[in-house]
């Protein structure tokens, strides 16, 4: 047709006017938009780049909840908890058991919400947003306990049951009881069948065992008796040494005299915590840790009075 003969007269002018070795360049140019095409439009290339824009979907973090007392200071219980979440990459959700007013120097009023707002509060969080873990803190009152416990029933039934860690807050790490007896045996009752790790202090094992933990034998038989309690494991923490104050006694003059055990030298100085599970051998094999055998994790002892919400936050 006549507009293509006007072309193609056009494109050979403009040949004449530009040197070959312009030519050469457009050719080349040319030909490697061609391949680079061809390269990308091949199956396989095109599968790369579909798993490539997938890898690079960003999930969502997961979800943790922390259940326990609001610390005004902001050193331990649930303002304690968020930081630690915070700081593995996760969203924290809390509901709070317990209103403190308390500042670095000590507790001056403690309000305790009703069990109802308790699981208000736990209801509209799993309804919107499903936890992959729960962290249960301080639970002042034995309606509290049993209010948590019936949560953990319901969400531990879920295709997609979250892991459950308790701190058994009932005495601080200064040695003060925090909870009645009351409480202690519904948390007992109604908590620790749905708890796959348990992180008593030393002095909230024994308040669980009734007797003193003096040595590392003792601790290692607690563990087992705590286990028998109904939970999954039990990490006893060895934030406190086997000798503490309260092991010191009256001689017969009313002098004051400290007992220590016989493992003294294996105990002070570090901190060691110790780690038992109720998960059974698999096929007969040795395992590090199982139902039978426990493990010690032992560091150096770092020296300070500053102590306050270190449970919170390793638990």
């Amino acid at each position: 047709s006549k507009p293509f003969i006007y072309c193609w007269n056009e494109i050979q002018t403009l040949a004449h006017q530009v040197s070959s070795d312009h030519i050469s360049r457009l050719l080349s140019f040319f030909l490697m938009k061609f391949l680079s095409w061809l390269i990308l439009s091949s199956p396989y290339v095109t599968s790369l780049m579909s798993a490539s824009n997938h890898a690079s979907v960003k999930l969502p973090p997961p979800i943790v909840y922390t259940i326990a007392g609001s610390d005004s200071g902001g050193g331990a219980g649930i303002q304690a908890d968020l930081h630690a979440i915070q700081s593995f990459g996760c969203h924290g959700c809390s509901a709070v058991t317990c209103l403190t007013a308390q500042n670095s120097c000590g507790v001056t009023e403690v309000h305790t919400p009703p069990p109802s707002f308790l699981l208000a509060q736990l209801q509209a969080l799993q309804s919107d947003m499903p936890p992959r873990s729960i962290k249960v803190g301080m639970l002042a009152t034995s309606e509290l306990a049993e209010a948590v416990g019936s949560f953990l029933k319901e969400i531990s039934s879920s295709s997609r049951k979250p892991w459950v860690v308790v701190d058994p807050v009932m005495i601080s790490t200064s040695g003060h009881k925090l909870i009645d007896d009351e409480a202690k045996n519904t948390m007992i009752e109604k908590v620790f069948p749905y708890t796959d790790v348990l992180t008593p202090n030393k002095f909230e094992a024994e308040a669980l065992l009734g007797r003193k933990l003096e040595t590392p034998v003792d601790v290692e038989k607690g563990a087992q008796e705590i286990l028998a309690m109904g939970v999954q494991s039990v990490l006893i923490k060895g934030g406190h040494s086997l000798v503490e104050k309260d092991s010191q006694e009256l001689d017969v003059n009313n002098n004051i005299k400290t007992r220590y055990s016989k493992d003294i030298n294996a105990t002070l100085g570090f901190a060691q915590d110790y780690f038992l599970s109720r998960v059974a051998p698999h096929n007969g094999e040795p395992r590090l840790c199982d139902s039978n055998r426990g493990v010690w994790i032992r560091t150096d002892r770092y020296d300070s009075k500053h102590t306050h919400g270190t449970g919170c936050t390793l638990s």
